[in-house]
C-alpha cells in the first residue's frame, strides 16, 4: 500500500528530519546541467571500459565513481562560492581534469561536502539528532575504504566548529563529534584500513596540490547574498570563511599525511579550489562581488 501522499511526500517527510539535505530541482537549469554532465561522464567511462573488455558489472562500477566525483566537485564549489553558480561548473571542469589521472572512492569527498554544509550552514539549520546518527553511520561506512577514516575526522571537526560560529549548533554537536570520529577510527582499526603512509606525489599531483593551495589564497572574500535553503536569511560571511578554512585545512592535512594519493581521494576539493579561484580571478575579473 502506498503511503498517503505517495513517494514524493515520503521523500519530503524524510528530508524534514535532516537539516543537511539539499534537494535538486528539475526546474533549476544548473541542477539539470550538472546531472547531465555526470551522466555523460558515466556513459563515457562505461563505453571505454566495455570496449576494453570489462564485463558489464565491472564497467558500471568503474563508471559510477568518476561521475559521482564530478558532481561532488560542483557541489563542493557551491558551498565555497554560494553566490555564483557558474564558478561551480568551472570547478567541475577542473575536477574532471584531475579525474583523468584516476579517482579514489568518493566517500571522503561526500564527508567533506557534508562537513561544509554544517559549517557554512547553507541549508539554514543546525544538524539534527537524525543527522548525527546518519553521520555516525557514514563515518563507519567510509572507514571501510583505505584512508577513509579521515572522513569521520572532517565531519567531527565541522560539528565542533559549528558550535563556535554565529547561531551555533546545539551542545549535542560535541557528543556527536566524539561518536562520529570514534566510529570511523574503530572501523578503520577493525578492517585494517587505517593507512597513513606518505606516498610520494608525481608531477601532476604536486601541480594539483600547488594550484589548489594557490586557489584557496586567491578566493575573493565577499558577504554572501545567497539565502539559506530553509530560512529566509543570507548565509553568514563568518560561516562562509570558516567553510573555506575547513576546506583548505582538509586538503593541506590530507596531502601532508597521505602525499600524492590525497589528490584523487579529494579530487572534488582540489577541483573546487582551482575552479572557483579561476572564475574569480579570470572569468569574473571585473569583480562583480560585493565586499
Amino acid at each position: 500500500m502506498t503511503p498517503a501522499g505517495g513517494p514524493a511526500a515520503a521523500a519530503r517527510r524524510a528530508a524534514q528530519q535532516s537539516s543537511l539535505w539539499r534537494a535538486l530541482s528539475p526546474r533549476n537549469r544548473s541542477h539539470l546541467l550538472i546531472l547531465g554532465l555526470a551522466a555523460l561522464v558515466f556513459a563515457g567511462v562505461l563505453a571505454v571500459r566495455l570496449a576494453g573488455g570489462a564485463n558489464a558489472a565491472e564497467a558500471t562500477k568503474a563508471a559510477v565513481n568518476p561521475a559521482v566525483m564530478l558532481f561532488l566537485g560542483w557541489a563542493v564549489a557551491r558551498e565555497l562560492d554560494p553566490d555564483s553558480p557558474r564558478s561551480a561548473f568551472v570547478a567541475a571542469a577542473a575536477c574532471g581534469g584531475i579525474l583523468l589521472a584516476g579517482s579514489a572512492p568518493a566517500g571522503v569527498s561526500v564527508a567533506l561536502l557534508v562537513a561544509l554544509r554544517i559549517v557554512v550552514r547553507s541549508t539554514g539549520k543546525a544538524p539534527t539528532l537524525v543527522d548525527l546518527v546518519g553521520l555516525t553511520v557514514l563515518a563507519a561506512a567510509i572507514a571501510l575504504t583505505p584512508r577513509g577514516w579521515i572522513g569521520g575526522v572532517i565531519v567531527a571537526a565541522a560539528l565542533a566548529w559549528d558550535s563556535r560560529l554565529p547561531e551555533p549548533g546545539t551542545r549535542r554537536n560535541h557528543a556527536g563529534a566524539a561518536v562520529v570520529v570514534g566510529a570511523g577510527l574503530t572501523m578503520a582499526q577493525l578492517r585494517d584500513t587505517f593507512a597513513v603512509e606518505f606516498v610520494t606525489p608525481d608531477v601532476g599531483q604536486w601541480t594539483a596540490a600547488a594550484l589548489g593551495i594557490a586557489g584557496l589564497l586567491l578566493l575573493k572574500r565577499y558577504t554572501p547574498r545567497s539565502y539559506q535553503d530553509r530560512r529566509k536569511a543570507p548565509i553568514r560571511r563568518e560561516r562562509l570563511l570558516a567553510g573555506r578554512a575547513l576546506a583548505g585545512g582538509t586538503g593541506t592535512a590530507a596531502f601532508a599525511l597521505f602525499g600524492g594519493v590525497a589528490i584523487p581521494l579529494l579530487a572534488p576539493l582540489w577541483g573546487a579550489l582551482v575552479g572557483v579561484a579561476l572564475h574569480d580571478r579570470a572569468i569574473d575579473s571585473a569583480g562583480t562581488r560585493r565586499p
